[in-house]
Formats: C-alpha cells, sequence, structure tokens
C-alpha cells in the first residue's frame, strides 16, 4: 500500500506527560442493551492530528459523538482540556464539527458562511468580523472569494470554505466527520495534504472519524484503529502499517497474507507447508496458535527452484495473475495447500514472470510479523 505520509515536525505536539486535549476513561455507550463502544481508554494529545479508524459499525461516529457532547456515556468520563465534560451542551463545548456534507447555506456568499460562525457564537465584536473572514479565507486559500455564491465553488473549494467556518472561532478542538468522503480521489488525495498542512499553521487539535485506510496513514500523527465497539491499537501511523497488535489491525490496514500455524521457537508449523521461519523476538510460546503475516512488498518472486536473494523464508506456489497497478506490479499466487499470496514489486524490481507459471516466493522473516490468534 502506498501513501505520502506526512511526519510531524518534532515538538509540534505535547509530549504524553502533558494535559490531553481529550481524554476518555473506560468510556461505554449501549444502545438498547447493545453496546457500541466498550471500555475505551486513550488519550488525545494537544496539537496532534489523531483518526479514529475502522470499518462501518464499529463505534467510531459513536465515540466522536461522545467527544461532542451529542451522546452521553453510558460508563466512563470524557474530559477536554483536562476538565470534566459531564454536564457540558455541545455548543458550550470549545469545539466545532466539519461534516461530510459541509452544511453550507447556499443562500449566503462565502464570506456569509465563514462569518456565520461567529455571528452565532458571539464571540467577536461585529465590527471584527470583517477581518477575522478574511484572515480564515487566507488561511485556507480562499483570498477574493467572499462575495462569491457557494455554487459557483468545485467540491474542494467547498469544503475549504466549511473548515474556514469550523476554525474561524479558534476552537481547542475540530472533529472532522469522514472529511473526504464527498470528493472524488484526485481531489481526496490533494486534500489530505491540504488538511494536515492547515492543522500545522493553525495549531489546533484535529479529530478525524474515517473508514479509509489511505486517508489515516497520510494525515494522522497517531490512529486509534476500532472495532466491535473497542479499540484494538493506538500508534503512529508506521507502527500501525508495520506492527500490527492484532490480525484484525493487520487485515485492515493495507493487504496481508496469513499463514495459519503453530508456533515452534523461530518457526510456525503451517499444516501443508511445513516449517516457515518466523520474526525473532516475537514472545508466544511454543504451541500457540497463530498467523504469520506478510506484506505484499516485502515477497520476492523467483522461477521454480531458485531462491529469491536475501530470503530466509521461501515457499513454492503458481503465479495466477498479474495486476499492473501504475506505481506497481501485483502479482496473485497460490501455496500448495491453496492460500492465496499477494506479491507487490516496483520500477526496477519488476520482474518479466508469465501467469500460470511455478514460482517460488520468499522474504526475509524479520519482515513478517507473528500474531496471537
Amino acid at each position: 500500500m502506498t501513501t505520502d505520509t506526512i511526519t510531524t515536525a518534532p515538538g509540534a505536539a505535547p509530549g504524553p506527560g502533558a494535559v490531553p486535549a481529550v481524554r476518555l476513561t473506560g468510556v461505554g455507550k449501549t444502545f438498547g442493551g447493545t453496546p457500541a463502544v466498550s471500555d475505551v481508554t486513550l488519550d488525545i494529545r494537544r496539537n496532534e492530528f489523531f483518526s479514529i479508524l475502522g470499518p462501518s459499525g464499529c463505534g467510531k461516529t459513536t465515540l466522536m459523538r461522545m467527544i461532542t457532547g451529542f451522546e452521553t456515556p453510558t460508563e466512563g468520563t470524557v474530559e477536554l482540556g483536562g476538565t470534566p465534560a459531564a454536564g457540558t451542551p455541545p455548543h458550550k463545548r470549545d469545539l466545532n464539527m466539519l461534516f461530510q456534507s459541509y452544511a453550507l447555506f447556499p443562500h449566503l456568499s462565502v464570506a456569509g458562511n465563514v462569518a456565520f460562525e461567529l455571528k452565532v457564537r458571539k464571540t467577536r465584536p461585529r465590527a471584527e468580523i470583517g477581518e477575522a473572514v478574511r484572515e480564515a479565507l487566507a488561511l485556507v486559500r480562499l483570498e477574493g472569494y467572499g462575495d462569491r455564491s457557494i455554487a459557483q465553488l468545485s467540491g474542494g473549494q467547498r469544503q475549504r470554505v466549511a473548515i474556514a467556518r469550523a476554525l474561524i472561532g479558534r476552537p481547542s478542538l475540530l472533529l472532522l466527520d469522514e472529511p473526504l468522503g464527498a470528493l472524488d480521489q484526485k481531489l481526496r488525495a490533494e486534500m489530505q495534504l491540504e488538511l494536515k498542512k492547515i492543522q500545522r499553521e493553525v495549531g489546533v487539535t484535529f479529530v478525524t472519524v474515517t473508514h479509509d485506510q489511505e486517508e489515516a496513514l497520510t494525515m494522522s500523527d497517531r490512529i486509534a484503529v476500532m472495532d466491535g465497539g473497542r479499540v484494538l491499537q493506538v500508534d503512529t501511523p508506521e507502527a500501525i502499517y508495520e506492527r500490527p497488535a492484532t490480525r484484525f489491525v493487520a487485515d485492515f490496514i493495507g493487504t496481508s497474507t496469513f499463514l495459519a500455524g503453530t508456533v515452534a521457537g523461530d518457526v510456525v508449523d503451517v499444516p501443508g507447508l511445513g516449517r516457515v521461519p518466523a520474526p525473532g523476538g516475537h514472545g508466544l510460546a511454543d504451541g500457540t496458535e497463530a498467523h504469520l503475516a506478510v506484506r505484499p512488498e516485502n515477497v520476492r518472486l523467483a522461477p521454480a527452484g531458485e531462491r529469491p536473494p536475501g530470503c530466509g523464508a521461501v515457499l513454492d506456489g503458481t503465479l495466477r495473475q498479474i495486476v499492473y497497478l501504475g506505481h506497481a506490479t501485483r502479482y496473485h499466487l497460490t501455496l500448495a495447500d491453496g492460500t492465496a499470496l499477494v506479491a507487490e514489486a516496483a520500477g526496477a524490481d519488476r520482474g518479466t514472470l508469465a501467469a500460470g507459471t511455478a514460482v517460488t516466493a520468499g522474504w526475509d522473516p524479520e519482515r513478517s510479523r507473528l500474531l496471537p490468534e
């Protein structure tokens, strides 16, 4: 999986010891006896771009609504800036929301839409609103657009107007609900970088809810992966991708091949495939049922009988399909036991193998990940 991940400059977000922008402690929410969120405990640091990532129905939107105050936790506590949020209505919390639909007013100009936030909250003298609007539009690079109607704007420009409106009051926290879902793929990629750039410039904590893995990897300083109402892992994009804590995380973020077997020292005994080398220091006891996860970009291919260079783990298979992706070529194989394995090569690593031929697939065991059942 390829992505242009932006790394945060050192010191951009306070360390774990600082008072977090959001602290959730044992938070849960039940609807009609069915848990939607269960026992979530995490800190969202000040001035970081934090993503809550997971499939539809995993509880991420419910979690966000408890932060905003639109839902009340059934159990646990929510703190904003070190202050308990219980009993504080949404409009009294120092936060704002950016919805997927943008919720712009078609009868108002661009400037009117951006100014609406200040007029409703009455946090600025009316004489200062015009200058505040100009500053907000400059932040999202829409200088000179104030008099235009919303109908005259492109999808990306409308989103920038919504961002300007959300940030004009300088909230401590901005929550974004699937913020790029309404844009086409190319514009989404552009706006991922744009959102991160804006977040850096304004120094506001951004919390986004998304099911798009590439979006989360590209924009986030840290990611919380959710499934079944629970947070499974919280870490940096690199750690989430390279060192997933569970099979679900490894499978949901990017693509992996999973070889199920029994741990025996530094190998995994996989039925039908034999003993496959495992990474060192995995910490799993002998006899443990586990999955060996291998990313496509770590797999190398060679003609049958040849060992791919630098590969301590090798398996024979048949090349079934070759897919050209532009930036890379993806190879779909079937191993001897019927397991589907995926390899991916880019640039000079692309080979001349043909579909239907026997091949040997290999990888460095240290580039795989051993996960308990």
